[in-house]
């Protein structure tokens, strides 16, 4: 059989599987690496110093809880914005629905540039 006889077609995306997520009820559940997908809150946010290239970190929890809860007692996932100085509705308090990559770095589970969605509170 030669190529003649079964031209290649070329493809500029995805053949159509779309990649599974682990859905999480509860970052206890979380996995030491895999796609997962998760509901928490923003904890923190930080900032890259000016002089070194553009790096935005939110830290998610399940639920925020009081200031005395330390970071390293409660289950959280860091979620790195690469090369973004700022990103639109990532703050301290704010429902976010997240997927992506989950791996560790410095014994931290993190998510490089994860897909996010604001899910808007309830007003009371």
């Amino acid at each position: 059989m030669s190529l003649k006889d079964k031209p290649v077609t070329p493809q500029l995306g995805p053949s159509g599987q779309k990649p599974t997520y682990q859905r999480l009820d509860s970052l206890e559940q979380l996995p030491s690496k895999g796609r997962v997908e998760h509901t928490g809150y923003v904890q923190s946010v930080s900032y890259s110093a000016p002089n070194v290239a553009p790096w935005l970190t939110a830290v998610v929890v399940d639920r925020l809880g009081t200031v005395s809860a330390r970071r390293g007692t409660v289950p959280h996932v860091r979620l790195a914005f690469m090369g973004q100085k700022t990103v639109p509705g990532i703050k301290p308090g704010v429902k976010v629905e997240y997927s992506g990559m989950v791996a560790p770095v410095d014994q931290i589970p993190t998510i490089f540039n994860p897909r996010y969605v604001i899910v808007p509170e309830a007003r009371r």
